[in-house]
């Protein structure tokens, strides 16, 4: 386990890469035995590129297209995929952007006759959006006000109209395959034996159901290397 703590434009990532690169060239791990997670995609190309020049000639096993490099949120959406047997939409489920998400908040509110100037649509959308990241589904979500209330009742029916077009939006990669490592130990064991290393990026911006993730995946090796 490892963790470096360094201000920005450090290289921090540097070091991400460099010892990535070391265990694949010196230590001879397979590419499918790696994981490296970060928050953007920008981030995610300058780590595959970096790795390209430091292992310009790998043996097929160490193939970097074999690693799983890139976001959390595109990890998560490949793992979804694959799992989709243990979930309640099909493999190939759309991802709704921004603004599809906040075009389904206001079509439920309006269905739900809610006043949209005292329950704002953008802020509705943020509380559920919070509610994904703490792992908590609509059933979970505890009522202190009626605000509280007003957002479950939003939230369920959100993930009615996201189900009816086999869909997810970002949050929902988070917490669904986090929770799916969680509720079917068998899966989680699968992918924490597959990943020998799990590397993270950035890693003071991880939410709970990141975490989560990042917990569940190096439960068996134990080889989490993270810079933040």
């Amino acid at each position: 386990q490892g963790l470096v703590l360094a201000g920005p434009g450090s290289g921090k990532t540097r070091v991400l890469t460099r010892r990535l690169a070391y265990l694949v060239d010196r230590q001879h791990v397979p590419g499918y035995a790696i994981i490296a997670v970060t928050f953007t995609n920008r981030a995610a190309r300058v780590m595959e590129e970096r790795i390209s020049q430091l292992i310009p000639d790998p043996l097929p096993e160490y193939q970097i297209d074999q690693m799983w490099i890139g976001t959390f949120h595109a990890m998560c959406a490949r793992m979804l995929r694959r799992e989709s047997n243990y979930l309640p939409f099909k493999s190939n489920f759309v991802i709704f952007d921004a603004d599809d998400q906040l075009s389904l908040v206001k079509r439920a509110i309006r269905e739900m006759n809610i006043d949209d100037k005292t329950h704002r649509p953008v802020g509705i959308h943020a509380a559920i959006s919070s509610a994904k990241n703490d792992l908590l589904t609509p059933d979970d979500m505890p009522i202190r006000t009626y605000r509280d209330e007003v957002v479950k009742r939003v939230y369920t029916r959100y993930q009615q109209m996201l189900a009816a077009s086999n869909a997810v939006d970002f949050d929902d990669l988070l917490m669904l395959a986090a929770r799916l490592l969680q509720e079917n130990p068998g899966v989680a064991e699968r992918y924490a034996r597959r990943f020998q290393h799990v590397l993270v990026d950035e890693f003071q911006d991880t939410n709970l159901a990141q975490y989560e993730l990042l917990k569940q995946l190096s439960s068996f090796h134990k080889n989490i290397f993270v810079v933040g």
